[in-house]
């Protein structure tokens, strides 16, 4: 059995390897147990829940923020370890007992992957500088939250960076983190944002004004105001249809909703952020059937809306 199964540190000494050392069956499953064990030192889950943005996809594929070719491990082992745990990683070495285990040693040369992620680092916070440069003069428009918005993105991927170099090399964290913008203040800015950007809210057919304060409600949660001044750059236009139908018994009537939304910005006549809904509640009386119908609305325009919007908001192209 070699050394670096038993004593790791006597092959890779501790002070320049982080390594671990992992078992299965085949040589695949000790590979990817070796690569689960370096993921844990950094204490975060072997899989990420979250996704990266299309945006953020789409910007690291362009070279636009910083990314590394990991395409070493193949698609079994980047389904089961995080990606952003597998940089400066290496599976340095095999052995098979000649029974029934493998044994598969990852190491992480501490001095390559601190220069990995200090330059990415740094050009991701020249990124952030430069889209907001860009953005300086349309603060106050979707394009300028979005240019903030998606500088926080980047400014959370650099953070999460910094948190790998204060395993690696926890001596040059303060030296690195000089180059990091808070994602925090980027948060906060781009809500500051929101509240000067006003959308009117226009629903055509509206009943009682609850699905107008619906939609009011989903853009306060993005952190936008709402407002009834027509004169506004944004307006969220929204037409309701309802339409009664009948059982064939007589028995049962039903009100069924249709909601077509798009938001108007004035200053480029461009129809922004397009959202439908749909459905139908049933009772006895119409009238029963309709209040429904508005509740259901009312709950979708809260939900559906509301993730429609955020979700187009993080598709505007930011430069």
């Amino acid at each position: 059995m070699p050394d670096w199964i038993n004593t790791p540190a006597a092959v890779y000494p501790s002070s320049s390897y982080i390594t671990y050392v992992g078992y299965g069956a085949d040589r695949d499953s000790a590979e990817i147990k070796a690569l689960q064990g370096i993921a844990s030192v950094f204490g975060q889950s072997i899989k990420s829940d979250s996704e990266s943005s299309q945006r953020m996809i789409q910007a690291k594929s362009e070279g636009k923020i910083a990314t590394t070719n990991i395409s070493s491990f193949n698609q079994n082992i980047l389904r089961s370890v995080d990606v952003n745990n597998l940089i400066g990683v290496e599976i340095k070495e095999f052995w098979f007992d000649g029974t029934s285990s493998w044994y598969a040693i990852a190491v992480l040369d501490k001095s390559k992957a601190f220069d990995i992620y200090n330059d990415m680092i740094k050009k991701n916070a020249a990124a952030i500088s430069t889209i907001l440069e860009n953005n300086a003069d349309d603060l106050n428009s979707f394009d300028g939250y979005a240019a903030y918005d998606f500088a926080e993105d980047i400014a959370v991927e650099n953070e999460n960076h910094l948190k790998k170099i204060s395993v690696i090399k926890p001596d040059s964290v303060s030296t690195v983190k000089s180059y990091c913008v808070s994602s925090k203040e980027l948060h906060a800015k781009k809500i500051e944002i929101a509240k000067n950007i006003p959308i009117c809210i226009s629903v055509e057919n509206d009943v009682d004004g609850k699905l107008t304060s619906a939609f009011s409600e989903s853009t306060a949660s993005l952190g936008f105001r709402s407002t009834d001044d027509k004169s506004a750059r944004y307006i969220l236009s929204a037409t309701v249809h309802l339409e009664r139908s009948d059982t064939s018994d007589g028995k049962t009537t039903r009100c069924r909703y249709n909601i077509s939304t798009y938001i108007l910005d004035f200053e480029t006549n461009q129809q922004l952020a397009p959202f439908t809904a749909t459905g139908r509640e049933g009772h006895i009386s119409y009238e029963e059937a309709k209040n429904r119908a508005i509740k259901s609305a009312e709950a979708k325009i809260r939900k559906d809306f509301k993730k429609s919007f955020s979700d187009y908001l993080k598709t505007i192209v930011v430069e």
